[in-house]
């Protein structure tokens, strides 16, 4: 479990070394691309196996060491379980093997251990992870499976709403949701709680940490100084200390240095060797796992020059997800059969999160929202039938909520008034 908490904080942190410009407050909305965006690493993808192996595919494809960049692979997974759960056929034998599993009952014992093992709260760290669904509410007109609402309580302890997704008030009463479990840390973006009327459900995993340094830094000893980054020199303020007699360890081209914290386990650092770009040492699963778990460890005092930082960030995974193998899961072929009576679709995946660190601890915070979407069946060999209304007929205009609003018959059709 220790490998496992290392593994997130790894992910998260691998952009700390990239840190450009004064650190700055989370901001509210992100801003829109000026250009295309760059093209993902290309890279054959690996037999995964469990979460550890989904970390390592997932932040080779995200993290390329050009900016600042903050990713949580275990809200990815997560929200992406949940949706596996109401998956069949082949879509959900490519979501499994995404997330490295087997069966769905082996997908459940690796999330039900997270969730069981992992959330606390303390006075000096909390770690909080919480789920929930919002469901259609079609009056009756749709009808999601008992069995994937009770794995989804049973085993992710994931609150179920129905709402009206073509209704705004819907959009702010998730925000809300996700601004609660993230302690507030998440400015949501406007244009990402803005659903189709065609939205199916939408699925969210939130995660929220906040731990204290198990040696803090002293206030009195920050003091600015030049990062040289990608887009050239800045000032930032350095939090200062020794370590006596601390293990570091030295990698073909890195040094890896933790920082223990209280509850939680630690916060790990990679840094290349001088004139080593960081981008160089990314770019694929394996090169990644390089740096977080090889190399030789050294007994050493060990000079401490961290930059305070913090900023929100945001991915838009759909491209990403489908390159790792679950394409079908947003397509017209997908099954989801196993979570309601429609034909459906994942139209998007996101996720927005936010990173702080400064003199007394760290702060971060998640979420991950999967929507699903209700698609066009696939077409059917199916026998022609005429329908002429050419005799007499009846009609019935219903409402919403199936009641009759006007009834009649026609046996003569006219245009009087």
């Amino acid at each position: 479990m220790k490998r496992l908490i290392c593994i997130l904080f790894a992910a998260l942190l691998l952009c700390a070394c990239t840190v450009t410009g004064t650190p700055a407050a989370p901001v509210t909305e992100p801003t829109e691309p000026t250009a295309a965006p760059e093209p993902l690493p290309d890279f054959p993808v690996p037999e995964i196996t469990g979460y550890a192996g989904f970390s390592d595919v997932l932040s080779a494809k995200l993290l390329d060491g050009t900016q600042n960049k903050n990713l949580s692979p275990i809200s990815v997974y997560l929200a992406l379980a949940m949706t596996a759960e109401g998956a069949k056929g082949e879509t959900q034998a490519d979501m499994l093997k995404l997330l490295g599993c087997s069966s769905v009952e082996e997908l459940r014992g690796i999330c039900g251990a997270m969730l069981e093992t992992l959330s606390f709260d303390t006075e000096d760290s909390t770690l909080e992870i919480a789920d929930s669904i919002w469901m259609a509410d079609r009056n009756g007109t749709l009808t999601f499976r008992e069995d994937y609402l009770k794995a989804l309580a049973d085993v992710y302890r994931s609150e179920a709403n129905a709402v009206d997704f073509a209704n705004a008030e819907t959009g702010r009463q998730i925000a809300a949701w996700i601004t609660e479990h993230t302690r507030g840390k998440i400015k949501i973006s406007e244009d990402a709680m803005q659903f189709s009327p065609e939205t199916v459900a939408v699925l969210i995993n939130t995660i929220y940490l906040k731990a204290a340094w198990l040696d803090p830094f002293y206030e009195s000893a920050t003091e600015a100084g030049t990062f040289f980054g990608v887009d050239g020199e800045t000032t930032a303020d350095y939090m200062n200390r020794k370590d006596a007699g601390a293990t570091i360890v030295k990698g073909d081209g890195f040094l890896r240095y933790s920082l223990p914290l209280f509850g939680v386990g630690r916060m790990t650092f990679i840094l290349p060797d001088e004139g080593t770009a960081l981008a160089d040492l990314l770019g694929t699963p394996e090169k990644l796992h390089t740096l977080l778990y090889d190399g030789e460890e050294l007994r050493a005092d060990v000079l401490v020059k961290l930059p305070k930082f913090r900023f929100q960030d945001r991915f838009d995974l759909n491209e990403p997800l489908k390159a790792l193998g679950i394409g079908i899961a947003f397509s017209d072929e997908a099954d989801f059969s196993g979570m309601c009576d429609r034909f459906a679709s994942i139209s998007s995946v996101l996720q927005e999160s936010f990173i702080g660190v400064d003199e007394k601890g760290v702060e971060a915070a998640a979420y991950t929202m999967v929507a699903v979407n209700e698609a066009c069946a696939l077409p059917e060999d199916l026998p022609e039938i005429e329908f002429y209304l050419t005799r007499p007929f009846l009609y019935v205009i219903e409402s919403r909520d199936g009641t009759a609003l006007f009834i009649g018959t026609v046996t003569a059709p006219t245009n009087a008034e």
